[in-house]
């Protein structure tokens, strides 16, 4: 995972010339002294198959330099894919979570429109999944397991200004062009929806309340592809995020269950890892977007399984407020993993 986050996004992607695509050096006429290098690929028709119409662009000669150049760069992307997909299948069959395919395809659409680079941050259940890599242990299968209904497929992502939703609808529509703006729920401050025909839906956040998640982020892997390198809250801050919404229901797709598990999951690998005072920091931080969310984030606590709430105890100064059943860790190291 970390040989994956070291190399360079620009190592994967070529906007104007998709990777699914080959170079042709076509020779000239009898006795010219250099040949025409074309580029052939597909374009896809949309929806979620990988159905493509072929198509060719000429690159340019063969003796030009700056053609010769971008042969080798498009060469080099395409041998450095295959050998991090090579990796990234691995660690999925070793029991890393993914994202469903759809969700990895606009994830990767995404990165290619340069909007992680350029601030934005993916949140919810896409960013959870990747907590694993982050964090160094591997989390379970079960809670990471992607929606199995298409009604319930949904993706988040936080904007640092609302002028990045058009490129980030440019890039939804690039893989299907179905996706459309939705109505927006009453209690979903500052958030843009789009949803295509197969019921996946985007929630883009531009909203203050998220800034937190903006500003202390880190970088991690969804194991899609190559591995698509993202931005995603810093584990802690996701923590206390989860918590929030829960209490505010800024996010009814979520089901409260499941959400909590996973936030206590992630609240005892911050433990198992020595991170006990990120968490500390970040309830220290979180009180006061509490009070003005008007959310009860102590009662939000208590439906944590019982071992995440001795966690937080004894180290965020959050009492008990009732008790609830424990529940058994799923946790353990990546390196004692099977």
């Amino acid at each position: 995972m970390a040989d994956l986050l070291q190399q360079s996004a620009d190592e994967l992607f070529d906007p104007e010339f998709p990777e699914n695509g080959s170079v042709l050096v076509r020779p000239g006429r009898a006795g010219a002294r250099s040949g025409h290098v074309y580029y052939q690929g597909y374009r896809r028709d949309g929806g979620e198959t990988d159905r493509g119409q072929r198509f060719a662009r000429y690159i340019g000669r063969s003796d030009d330099p700056g053609v010769m150049a971008w042969v080798v760069r498009f060469q080099r992307i395409k041998a450095v894919r295959a050998e991090r997909t090579t990796t990234v299948r691995a660690l999925i069959g070793a029991g890393v979570p993914q994202p469903d395919r759809i969700t990895g395809r606009i994830i990767e659409a995404l990165a290619k429109a340069r909007l992680f680079s350029d601030g934005a941050v993916l949140l919810g259940t896409a960013a959870y999944q990747t907590y694993g890599g982050v964090l160094g242990v591997r989390l379970s299968r079960a809670l990471s397991r992607p929606a199995e209904h298409d009604e319930g497929r949904s993706a988040r992502i936080a904007l640092r200004a609302a002028d990045q939703i058009p490129n980030l609808l440019a890039a939804l529509r690039g893989i299907d062009s179905s996706f459309a703006p939705i109505a927006s729920a009453a209690d979903v401050v500052g958030t843009t929806r789009f949803r295509n025909a197969g019921h996946l839906q985007i929630n883009v956040h531009v909203a203050s309340e998220l800034a937190v998640l903006v500003d202390e982020s880190v970088q991690s892997i969804v194991l899609h592809g190559p591995g698509i390198p993202v931005i995603v809250p810093a584990p802690e801050c996701w923590v206390v995020s989860t918590l929030l919404e829960q209490g505010w229901c800024i996010n009814s797709t979520d089901d409260p269950n499941q959400a909590f598990a996973r936030a206590a999951e992630v609240i005892e690998a911050l433990s198992m890892v020595g991170r006990e005072h990120a968490l500390a920091r970040a309830f220290d931080a979180a009180w006061h977007r509490a009070l003005k969310a008007k959310v009860d984030l102590r009662a939000s606590v208590q439906h944590l399984p019982a071992p995440a709430r001795a966690i937080l105890q004894r180290h965020a100064g959050i009492r008990e407020a009732s008790s609830t059943p424990a529940s058994s860790s799923a946790l353990r190291p990546i390196a004692d993993s099977a």
